[in-house]
């Protein structure tokens, strides 16, 4: 599956002109797949130059299956989506006083935006049209990828999101970089691969061999950014930093907790995990998390808590249980803002729903939206290909 969140500058007010509650459904496309609307027109929160908080717009669409037969009708839908917010935003632009029901051919207008207004003349900063910054699209990517197959998905993201000089999120991308050397490296240490001789010439279990390896490497890699993005941000905060943008720590941010896509792993992979719990926690802290993108001396502050959504996290707790996988710690307990998602079976594979925090430039234009959108239905279709092999 695959979906986005595409926000823009232009703020909006309910009827009163005060600042709407984020996340607050205002209104739906009219064009609707299955009986649901492709997509929502919801309220989102920036800054005006003088600090002061505002509400802008985000369009939210469904999620689309792209793997299978999903592959033949997925892109096409998510690309007409696509045409269809920008229609509907370029109408907005168009209109900055009007109500919200302006483009009323296009929006059915929802309960709680009944009344609600542009506000173009607040003294915001529109960064659509200026160098650089394309047509101001800040776009965040859900994508459903196969267990056997995120090692896989993982490589074509690290491509397309290098780390270089003036990068969005440099120290999360420098994570993503580290991810697949702390796999590698754990697997020869602590999880090693049979050699092909231990599978004789049964072409069945040398199959089954190399979709654990698969498995085993995407699973340290995801944990790996999980983990380093709590690690990274306990540190910023012990040094006197903001306690405010965790999920900016990582490139991939997983919608499940991490215990439930452990259980979805090779029984043995789960015995190696659970067998070395002590030791790869300690690899990810001593050898890798304290190698930051600047710093090269972070601080693992295993004891340090996040409650936002349910009980209290502890570091240590958090990355023990996703090795152990034997406790399963809510990822909004620790990231917030997010709406859980469990794995889930499509097209035979079982699918992990992650974010994609950053992808090319923060940003974008329409055309990059496009393409970017092309680019992970590839990906996921090769990835589901792979891991079914």
């Amino acid at each position: 599956m695959i979906g986005y969140e595409i926000e823009i500058d232009l703020p909006v007010v309910d009827g009163k002109g005060a600042k709407i509650k984020g996340d607050t459904k205002l209104a739906a496309s009219r064009t609707r797949t299955d009986g649901k609307p492709v997509f929502k027109v919801v309220a989102d929160s920036r800054s005006l130059p003088d600090g002061r908080k505002y509400s802008n717009l985000e369009f939210v669409t469904r999620p689309w299956s792209v793997v299978g037969d999903g592959h033949t009708r997925g892109p096409a839908a998510l690309l007409d989506t696509l045409t269809r917010i920008r229609t509907v935003r370029d109408a907005f632009y168009r209109n900055t006083t009007a109500l919200l029901s302006a483009p009323a051919d296009l929006l059915d207008v929802l309960p709680a935006g009944t009344g609600a207004r542009l506000a173009g003349g607040n003294g915001y900063q529109e960064s659509a049209g200026t160098e650089g910054k394309g047509d101001g699209l800040f776009v965040h990517y859900s994508v459903g990828v196969p267990v056997s197959g995120m090692a896989t998905f993982f490589d074509r993201l690290r491509r397309a999101a290098p780390l270089r000089d003036g990068v969005y999120l440099p120290d999360a991308r420098h994570r993503l970089q580290q991810a697949n050397a702390f796999a590698e490296r754990a697997v020869q240490e602590f999880l090693p691969r049979n050699r092909p001789s231990d599978a004789g010439r049964n072409a069945p279990a040398l199959s089954a061999r190399a979709r654990r390896d698969r498995e085993v490497l995407g699973y340290l890699q995801l944990v790996f950014m999980q983990i380093t993005a709590f690690a990274d941000h306990a540190d910023t905060v012990a040094r006197g930093g903001p306690d405010s943008g965790i999920k900016n720590r990582t490139v991939v941010l997983s919608r499940s907790p991490l215990a439930d896509v452990h259980a979805h792993l090779d029984p043995e992979v789960r015995t190696a995990l659970r067998t070395h719990h002590d030791a790869l926690v300690t690899l990810l802290a001593d050898d890798y998390q304290e190698e930051g993108r600047v710093r090269k001396d972070m601080g693992f502050y295993e004891t340090a808590v996040r409650e936002i959504d349910g009980g209290p996290v502890v570091l240590l707790d958090y990355a023990t249980a996703a090795f152990r996988g034997d406790a399963a710690v809510p990822q909004q307990s620790v990231f917030g803002g997010m709406r859980q998602i469990a794995p889930h079976v499509e097209e035979e594979a079982v699918m992990v729903p992650f974010e994609i925090r950053t992808l090319g430039s923060s940003l974008k234009s329409w055309t990059q939206v496009e393409a970017d959108l092309r680019d992970l239905c590839d990906w996921v279709q090769s990835s589901h290909e792979l891991g079914m092999a």
